[in-house]
């Protein structure tokens, strides 16, 4: 299973982020704790049009946009779109995972890739999001933003087509906080993995993973247990792209991702 094939570059989970994760545990016995882990082998197909409940996941396509197998060895999403401020977006329905001080150690990683690097093309999003309704400036404004919902993990402004910040976004803010700027650097066709951990035990820091390497910019998660972001909000996966150009705007890809939390 995929979770067993642990490699910082390839195409497993990183071990240095899941090397304290009972995974094997998690994913079969509630009592411990809950995970998920998706390689996308099962077709997840999303056309344009309102969004969409697709078996565990919900997905929103503008016009022109599709959400499809990118014809690639072990199933990867393709994520696309061919008109300027459209997107393609995939959620998972059920919000199993909170970051939350009075909650379990948590988990998170995705293997991404991008067809562009060039400014102006498309941006990305990619971590955990509240309960969002997707739509053309959901969960990336038209103004190639975040939009106002809670969301921690990472973001491709689509002006800045060969880097990505880290990202903590409270709802209720008008400005999100980037944790650290250009946190990320990508290029062309070349798959990358980011990951999330948080450990309540250890000093409430929420930690942003690159490619099986712990970044050194982190979030102290606010001490007031289901109270502020995001302590008080369930969470679940967010993969989109929205176009900054109709013109060979580019597409990225999804290979897998996965996300654990231990019961308390």
């Amino acid at each position: 299973m995929l979770y067993a094939n642990y490699d910082v570059t390839g195409a497993g989970l990183s071990s240095a982020l899941w090397d304290k994760c009972p995974l094997d545990r998690l994913l079969t016995n509630p009592g411990v704790g809950y995970g998920f882990v998706d390689d996308f082998v099962r077709a997840i197909n999303v056309a344009a049009g309102a969004e969409a409940v697709r078996g565990v996941y919900k997905g929103f396509a503008d016009t022109g946009g599709l959400v499809a197998d990118s014809d690639e060895i072990g199933g990867v999403l393709n994520f696309s779109s061919d008109g300027d401020n459209e997107g393609a977006s995939l959620a998972t329905v059920m919000l199993p995972f909170q970051v939350d001080i009075g909650q379990g150690e948590l988990w998170f990683e995705a293997r991404f890739k991008t067809s562009t690097i060039t400014d102006t093309k498309h941006g990305i999003v990619v971590g955990l999001i509240d309960a969002a309704t997707l739509s053309a400036t959901v969960p990336i404004a038209a103004d190639g933003t975040l939009a106002d919902e809670d969301f921690i993990g990472f973001h491709r402004l689509e002006g800045d087509g060969d880097t990505m910040d880290t990202v903590y976004a409270v709802g209720s803010v008008a400005t999100p906080v980037t944790v650290k700027a250009d946190a990320l650097t990508l290029t062309v066709d070349t798959f990358y993995k980011v990951g999330l951990h948080f450990n309540p035990r250890d000093g409430n820091k929420l930690e942003y993973w690159f490619n099986g390497a712990k970044l050194p910019d982190t979030v102290t998660v606010p001490a007031a247990d289901g109270v502020t972001f995001p302590n008080d909000v369930r969470l679940g996966l967010i993969f989109a792209v929205l176009n900054a150009t109709g013109t060979t705007p580019g597409s990225s890809d999804l290979d897998w991702w996965a996300c654990a939390q231990l019961r308390v």
